[in-house]
Order: C-alpha cells, then structure tokens, then sequence
C-alpha cells in the first residue's frame, strides 16, 4: 500500500508543541510509523509547507499539491500527518479538505496518537468539528498575545514591523542566552541611517520644489543609489511616492492602524476603526522638517485634486488606463527584450496631448538608461497592424473553428 505525508510548520510557533515546530521531525516519524505499518512512502509523496500559518489555504503550495494529486484519482492510499492540526488551524476549510481527501478513497492516520479520522458517521463528523474548533481556538489565542506582545513594544518605540528606508535596525540583547549559548534578543530599535536618511531629505526637496515622481527615480538611478530594497531595477516611481507619504520621518509613530485577517482561505487586511490607532511622538527619529513636509504635503494635495475619484474609486478627473480597458494592444503583455519589463503605450509630443503613441519600455521610460538602455520606441498603429497580421496567418482557421465548438 502507498501512502502519502504531509507536514508543516507555522509561522506562529507560540503555544505550538514540540513535534509541529520542524517538518523534518514529522517527515522522519511519518515515515517511520509508514513503514511500521508495512507503507510505503515515495519521495514525490511528501508534501511540505514550511512556515505557513494554519489559517492559509490558498498560498500554502505543499497542502495545494497534495489536493490536486487526489484527482483523477490519488497513487496513494493513506495519508500520514503528525495530529489534525497539521491540516490547518480554520474549521470550515479543514473539514471541507477532510471530506475532500476522504471522499478520494484516501485514509487519514495520525502518528502521534495511532488514530485513524474517519467520517463514517455523524460521531465522527462531530468529532472532526470539535478537534477543528479547539485548533482555531487555540490559534486565536496565540493570535491575540502576539498582539498583546506588539503592543507593548510599540508603545516603547521597539521595532515591530520591517526595516525602512533611512534607518537601521539595530538588536538589543540581554543577559539570558538560547539554547545554544548565544545571547537572546530582547527587541529591536531604530537609528537613523546618516546617508540613507540624507537620500530621503533630497527626495522631499526635489519633490517640493517641482520634481516628479518619476523625475526624482530616475535622477537616483543616474545617480546609482541603491533603492531600498536593493537589486538591478532601481528607483521606482511608486517607492517615491510611498516614502513621501511616511510619517515616521517627521517623527511620528502609528501602530495598529491594519489588521490581519482571513478571507476567502487566505491573509487579507482592512483598516481598524481610527479609534484603535496608536499615534506616538518619536522626536530622535525626525529625519525631515516640519516646514519641508509641509511643502510636500501643499503639493500632493493640490495633485490629488487633479485626480478627484468617487466614493467607489472611479477617477472623476483625467481617467489613466487603470481605470478602463487598455486601448493599446500590447501593453503589459509585451516585455523589453533588454531587461524584463513591461512595454507601455506613450503619447508622444508636448505634455502627452499631441503627435504620435509610440511603444517603449516602461522601465527605460519612468527609470532613466541607469537601468534599461532599450530606448527603442515603436509606433503603436503600426506595431499593432503587423502583430495582426501575423497572428491571422499564423492561426489555422480549422483550428479557431474547433475551438469555438468546443
């Protein structure tokens, strides 16, 4: 008989045993309690999520595998897990996997406690709820302290999210030290990076004094400064608009304005009521002034209003392409030979309002040759009329019509 394991590890190890804290442990002892029990165990069997959180169901590639292999039908027979929670930690989609894995003829054991999940009857089925409730539940919980715990060194100015731009994490140990002799850190502080924090006041300006989004990224390419998040493809227009929004540089500390949720069998955010954000003055962590902040927010204001929207999010005022559908044939699906990125339609002539469109490389255009030399560009009529042309004698006729009766 073939059996299949699967394992895997959460990304929230508080209140989690021992034996869920590594997917190599649980592969070792599935396999084991397999072999004791006369199965065998492929190697293409195995599936693993490693550091995924029980909640995840549609961006967990291990669980997903295992699901597309019971169909047509499973080359195995049984399925060997650790404990139940192993499956994941959110009642309805748990027990829709069980009924899903069962109904393909495949058996459920778990090795930590030698049991079989069977739904052979309603005392079973609601056996699988209760053991189901009692995983959310717990996950919950340790959901809960983890705030608890972020909350509180939020309010002592400790890092609890990722680095940022024009500072540097630094760790703060104490006198107690892990398992293996290392010192244990406590929490994590910012200090202001000096030359980061100068490239951030240069943006402001620039951006105060006229400069555009995609002036100032391509300014920093020419320049060959690194983005904050590193690799070849440099500055971006909407980096710079991100970090002009961020108000810790003018020393200011907001916490608890998003939360985490779950939706549709995966992590979702929304934004908490303003009544629950936490505002905190962070005076050593200014970077750029009152007055420069200022200037920057008197211009976004007055660029925001040029692009009014409805409630719903329709632009009201000088409508982009994001707003409807494309007029331009290529746009998006056709990439820069030179470096990757996406080829974009542009009107040609003053300010965009006369001449020609012409195709070119969206990376060359809104981040400067630093990054893509491809300065190619391409009429749009054109380059449109021959891909047409070409896609017509390149489909069989018999072909389309197959298709369209299928």
């Amino acid at each position: 008989m073939h059996a299949a394991v699967y394992a895997r590890k959460s990304t929230e190890q508080t209140g989690v045993a021992a034996e869920a804290r590594s997917v190599t442990r649980q592969i070792e002892n599935a396999k084991a309690y397999a072999e004791k029990n006369g199965w065998t165990v492929s190697d293409d069997h195995v599936f693993v999520d490693d550091g995924v959180s029980g909640a995840e169901f549609v961006k967990r590639p291990g669980f997903l595998r295992l699901m597309n292999a019971l169909k047509p039908r499973p080359p195995f027979q049984v399925l060997v897990m650790s404990e139940e929670s192993r499956l994941g930690r959110e009642a309805i989609q748990v027990g829709y996997a069980f009924q899903q894995i069962v109904d393909a003829g495949v058996r459920v054991f778990f090795y930590l406690t030698n049991q079989e999940r069977k739904l052979d009857s309603a005392t079973d089925k609601m056996m699988l709820a209760l053991t189901n409730f009692a995983s959310e539940f717990e996950r919950e919980k340790a959901s809960q302290r983890t705030h608890d715990a972020m909350l509180r060194k939020a309010k002592s100015l400790y890092v609890t999210g990722n680095k940022i731009y024009g500072y540097d994490n630094l760790p703060v140990y104490g006198t107690d030290r892990n398992a293996d002799g290392s010192l244990r850190r406590q929490h994590v502080v910012r200090k202001i990076n000096p030359e980061q924090s100068r490239i951030v006041v240069q943006i402001f300006e620039r951006y105060a004094s006229g400069f555009g989004l995609a002036a100032i990224a391509k300014v920093l390419n020419k320049d060959h400064v690194a983005p904050p998040m590193g690799g070849r493809l440099g500055w971006c227009p909407t980096a710079i608009r991100e970090l002009l929004r961020r108000d810790l540089y003018r020393g200011i500390v907001w916490w608890n304005r998003t939360q985490t949720i779950q939706r549709g069998g995966t992590r979702a955010r929304r934004q908490r009521p303003e009544s629950d954000w936490l505002r905190l003055e962070a005076p050593e962590l200014r970077i750029v002034s009152d007055v420069l902040w200022g200037q920057v927010e008197a211009r976004r204001s007055k660029n925001a209003a040029a692009y009014q929207r409805e409630p719903q999010g329709r632009l009201v005022s000088r409508p982009t392409g994001e707003d409807q559908h494309s007029a331009y044939l290529l746009s998006s699906l056709a990439k820069c030979v030179t470096c990757g990125g996406s080829i974009v339609a542009i009107k040609k002539g003053p300010h965009g309002r006369s001449g020609s469109t012409v195709y070119r490389c969206s990376y060359y255009h809104k981040r400067g040759p630093a990054i893509c030399s491809n300065a190619v560009s391409l009429r749009q009529d054109l380059l449109d009329s021959a891909i047409l042309h070409a896609m017509n004698e390149a489909i069989d006729e018999r072909v389309l019509t197959a298709s369209v009766a299928r």
